[in-house]
């Protein structure tokens, strides 16, 4: 658990009452372990007392807002506001279950609702090892654990880098090529361009995992491999030909392009 995941989880609980620790202490170690902004102006009056300020839960529960908000600001700045949202909104809602002490029944709801999403997803082959209460069907209450929720938080995080991961491969490798669009002009459609067209895409026409997955396998297009390439162009013609007809004209120009610079 990352440090900053680790504090949130402590104020957390700490305010739902289900942690015995100090709160001004608390309080002063997350301000000093992160600058946050953040004064109480009834502190200033205890600049030259005798007396020390004491941090309350009001102030832990504010403490609390401004790490989220940090997390969010480091996730948007990694992974961009919109990439991945949908692994994103999974992890946050494991992640609120675990501050909130989540258990039983409830938490089993959380664990479905996420689980049935990714155990049989394409790319995702490794989601359930290790997961005792979907791998073995059980139903023991001991499987709905901190442990297993964290575990799934874990796998979760590490499925977002791996599609960051593929994007910026995929990103890497879009050299620009040309295509004789007419006898009398020459356009060139990069990969970058392709992206871009792909992501101005409505949520209601292609999601952002299925952008992504998209991206992916137009980067693997590049390789020099002949008989690889046809191999993957063939696999993207097959999920282009279930998409929609605007998925297909945002892709199409650079798959032609690329088609026609290789075969020159």
């Amino acid at each position: 658990m990352a440090v900053l995941d680790e504090y949130i989880l402590r104020a957390a609980r700490l305010l739902s009452g289900a942690a015995d620790e100090d709160v001004d202490a608390l309080c002063r170690e997350i301000m000093q372990v992160f600058d946050l902004d953040y004064t109480n102006p009834e502190a200033l009056k205890y600049i030259n007392s005798s007396s020390s300020f004491r941090y309350s839960k009001s102030d832990l529960g504010m403490i609390l807002q401004k790490l989220r908000l940090k997390r969010e600001d480091s996730d948007d700045k990694a992974f961009g506001a919109a990439f991945c949202a949908t692994i994103t909104q999974h992890i946050r809602r494991l992640e609120q279950a675990l501050e909130e002490g989540v258990k039983d029944d409830e938490l089993k709801a959380v664990y479905d609702s996420i689980d049935y999403v990714y155990a049989n997803a394409r790319g995702y082959d490794s989601y359930t090892d290790g997961l005792a209460s979907y791998s073995y069907g059980s139903s023991n209450r001991n499987d709905f654990n901190d442990e297993q929720t964290q575990l799934r938080i874990d796998k979760l995080k590490h499925f977002r880098d791996e599609e960051l991961r593929k994007l910026k491969i995929a990103e890497a490798q879009g050299a620009s090529v040309s295509l004789t669009a007419s006898a009398t002009s020459n356009v060139q459609v990069t990969l970058e361009a392709t992206f871009e067209q792909i992501d101005k895409l409505p949520e209601t026409t292609l999601s952002d995992d299925e952008k992504t997955l998209l991206k992916g396998m137009m980067g693997d297009l590049n390789t020099k491999d002949k008989s690889k390439r046809g191999s993957k162009l063939d696999k993207l013609l097959s999920w282009l030909a279930g998409k929609g007809t605007d998925v297909f004209i945002a892709a199409m120009p650079y798959i032609v392009q690329l088609i026609k610079s290789q075969l020159s």
